[in-house]
């Protein structure tokens, strides 16, 4: 063969090799389930593999997919080569989104998946609340297992964002004592430590009373409108004395412990102050809840430098 032929050869060779570029993704299938994906899609139209796993889990699942224009769908195969899954979605360049479902099944789930960078694969996988460390020393699942009543299960953990190195959860308790109460519990941690993070500590403190500012504001907005829901006779009695009620509807300083409830989620910081007035249960009905948010970009312009959630902004 001479030279000609074989510089021709070659470039057909090249022209018929498949050109893909590895990605990872992270994101949620049905908004509460977080996973993590990795794949190698083609510049041109054909046939890709690929793996995922739920964060909770940590099992690794096989994808064989298929890219045509921005369309990709994907079957995810079982040990034995079985379709389990198929995902079908649309590649915008930063996000895929589409829907994941059973073979055999009209029963859609929605899938939202962000591109993300191979290093936090490292901490993708959630440990188990038993190894979650909250601010007070205790673990996650000695909470839980507090906030259990006689007769009834352990709380529901929920995992409400895992992107990243960063995990927010809630679980919802109930007491079923003389009088009814309930609530919802919130926790994010580092999971380069498997601690909670302090949104106080997180904040610089130069600008922390810029911060404060804002959320008084706020709370002092809902104190005035949640005021008109009772008379004034009614307020009286539920405070004691006319004193206690007017002081209490005036919020004079933002404190500390208003930041110490807090989660993240759809690129959004959700600050959640619940009953506010810490009524008991008797009268817990007049009480009121206040959340209060802050998108991503917005809450890093008052982060200290080195704090962990600005990987997120």
């Amino acid at each position: 063969m001479n030279k000609k032929k074989l510089l021709l050869t070659c470039f057909i060779t090249l022209g018929c090799l498949k050109i893909s570029t590895a990605q990872s993704y992270e994101g949620y299938i049905s908004e509460n389930l977080p996973v993590w994906v990795d794949l190698n899609i083609p510049t041109n139209d054909g046939s890709f593999s690929g793996t995922y796993f739920y964060k909770k889990d940590g099992g690794s699942i096989p994808l064989l997919g298929t890219v045509k224009g921005n369309q990709i769908i994907l079957n995810e195969t079982n040990k034995d080569g079985i379709c389990t899954g198929i995902f079908t979605c649309i590649n915008f360049g930063d996000s895929i989104t589409g829907n994941w479902k059973k073979p055999n099944s009209t029963k859609l789930s929605f899938v939202k998946l962000y591109k993300t960078d191979v290093f936090f694969k490292t901490y993708a996988k959630i440990p188990t609340a038993g190894k979650l460390i909250l601010s007070n020393g205790k673990t996650l699942n000695e909470e839980l297992t507090e906030f259990t009543n006689e007769g009834s299960n352990k709380p529901k953990l929920v995992y409400i964002f895992a992107e990243k190195n960063i995990l927010s959860t809630s679980f919802e308790w109930e007491y079923m004592g003389p009088y009814l109460s309930s609530g919802t519990v919130y926790h994010t941690f580092d999971l380069t430590k498997n601690k909670e993070i302090s949104l106080l500590n997180e904040i610089n403190p130069a600008k922390l009373s810029a911060l404060k500012s804002k959320i008084k504001i706020v709370i002092q907005k809902e104190l005035n409108e949640h005021r008109k829901n009772y008379t004034e006779k009614e307020w009286i009695d539920a405070f004691g004395d006319k004193e206690t009620y007017e002081n209490s509807f005036k919020l004079s300083e933002a404190g500390d412990n208003l930041f110490e409830n807090y989660y993240l989620k759809t690129s959004v910081l959700t600050v959640v102050i619940d009953y506010y007035f810490g009524f008991p249960h008797v009268i817990q009905a007049m009480d009121f809840s206040v959340e209060w948010k802050l998108s991503f970009p917005e809450i890093g312009l008052y982060l200290k430098e080195n704090s962990i959630l600005n990987n997120l902004k």
